[in-house]
């Protein structure tokens, strides 16, 4: 059994959610587009890594920060094909790029009008796909996209599946530990060490616009805090 090094190890939860979302969700083939918010998360730096590795276009929406100058050349060089802000209509932005065709799969961890913004982007009967809900706002759509659409929403959690498909779980880690050994899955992180510089670490996680992941380091299993 292939191992991967233990800050990868740590973050397994969003390398396996990215795998799951891409695996069971679209009937994608390359050439086909992806669309997702919040791209900088942990979760969206590895799916958009799978779609590059997939041939597959990923288009990376992301709150319409400050810092989109840095966001956006950052993205691409981990594969995105588009970058755009989470704001306005996502479907005219990309109809003016005449390389992309609709996307055939959305990602929503975001909520509200965010995910109401990306399944106007996407291809008939093209599943909109939702595993989380950062904003706490329900997404409530028009009803044209229902009927002339044929929109598809569906919820994923993690959990759920790997209780219902523990069979699969070796096969994935395998897989995933082997991209990440071959540096083809890299996630952004900063270690802290657990209680000495713990203050430290919660002030960079509530940090507007954070695209790194927080670890947590303990040095001596015995102590507890």
């Amino acid at each position: 059994v292939e191992l991967m090094p233990l800050e990868y190890a740590a973050m397994l939860r969003e390398l396996c959610l990215a795998y799951r979302l891409l695996e069971d969700h679209g009937d994608l083939k390359p050439g086909d587009t992806v669309i997702l918010n919040a791209a900088n998360s942990s979760v969206g730096q590895v799916v958009i890594q799978l779609c590059h590795l997939l041939k597959l276009r990923s288009v990376a929406v992301v709150r319409d920060l400050d810092n989109m100058g840095r966001v956006a050349p950052w993205l691409k060089s981990l594969g995105a094909s588009e970058v755009l802000a989470d704001t306005g209509s996502l479907k005219k932005e990309l109809e003016k790029n005449k390389y992309f065709a609709k996307p055939k799969l959305a990602l929503d961890c975001v909520g509200g009008q965010s995910a109401v913004r990306l399944a106007d982007t996407l291809d008939d009967s093209a599943p909109l796909v939702i595993y989380g809900c950062m904003s706490g706002r329900a997404p409530t759509w028009p009803w044209n996209q229902w009927v002339f659409k044929q929109m598809q929403v569906r919820g994923f959690n993690l959990r759920k599946w790997m209780k219902q498909n523990k069979k699969k779980i070796p096969k994935m880690m395998e897989a995933i530990a082997k991209l990440v050994n071959a540096d083809k899955l890299r996630v952004t992180y900063t270690e802290y060490e657990l209680g000495t510089e713990f203050d430290e670490a919660l002030d960079h996680a509530l940090e507007e616009g954070r695209s790194t992941k927080i670890l947590l380091k303990v040095k001596d299993i015995g102590v507890t805090y």
